[in-house]
């Protein structure tokens, strides 16, 4: 759609209709039919930056087809980032603690930050909740804190009509920059350690985990089972940055 037709849709009412009565049928209903289907798609999502975005395309008075485009892409984006952030949890979602023992590194990593296994459990669902949370309102600060994206909306709808292959990249570029993600539970373990004390829901009580203090738990690899083990300090401050 160009930057003639943008133009065309901001304008009064009144005059809209007017110039319209000129129009032929079959041009009008295209233009207006594209730029109300897109509007519909970007309209069928709950994440709160889309519907920041929303807002203020809403405020702005943004009519064209281009601009929903960029939310659509927006919407997809988001639901990517919180299919990490599902697949992340997953990898640490245990339903008891002889199956989290039996991943040695993963156990030795949540005895440090967690009480017991109750502690663990309830603390990875808050961190799972928070982390969506996060990711759905576009943020890397507290999820509490609260958010003023106007500087990247103006990146991102620089004018009325929009380049959509251009804002789309951009915003799945800064939005892949800013989840963090590894593979390596030590890493990984550090940054949900880090996570849940800047949102205040570790605490440094007592730990009490069943038959911590028998012997060393093994430590699982994929490979030999004959294979070296991977050492890592069980210090109460292991985690702390």
């Amino acid at each position: 759609m160009s930057t003639n037709d943008c133009q065309l849709l901001c304008l009064p009412i009144e005059i809209f209709g007017y110039i319209c009565s000129f129009l032929p049928a079959a041009s009008l209903c295209l233009f207006l039919e594209e730029t109300r289907a897109w509007r519909g798609k970007a309209r069928q999502s709950n994440y709160s930056f889309v519907r920041a975005m929303l807002e203020y395309v809403r405020v702005n008075e943004f009519k064209d087809a281009s601009v929903f485009k960029v939310i659509v892409g927006t919407k997809m984006i988001v639901e990517e980032l919180a299919s990490i952030v599902q697949k992340d949890f997953s990898r640490w979602n245990f339903s008891s603690e002889k199956s989290l023992k039996r991943n040695g590194l993963l156990f030795k990593s949540c005895q440090v930050m967690f009480e017991n296994f109750e502690d663990y459990a309830e603390k990875m669902k808050i961190y799972q909740k928070l982390r969506l949370a996060q990711v759905e309102a576009w943020s890397v600060e507290s999820w509490k804190k609260k958010l003023d994206h106007k500087h990247l909306m103006i990146g991102v709808f620089e004018g009325a009509v929009v380049d959509v292959n251009k804002a789309v990249k951009i915003l799945t570029d800064e939005g892949k920059a800013r989840l963090f993600t590894s593979d390596n539970p030590v890493i990984m373990g550090a940054y949900i350690s880090l996570f849940l004390k800047a949102n205040n829901c570790l605490s440094s009580s007592i730990k009490s985990w069943v038959g911590e203090n028998d012997d060393e738990v093994e430590i699982f690899n994929h490979g030999d089972s004959d294979s070296d083990h991977t050492d890592i300090d069980t210090d109460d401050d292991f985690f702390d940055f």
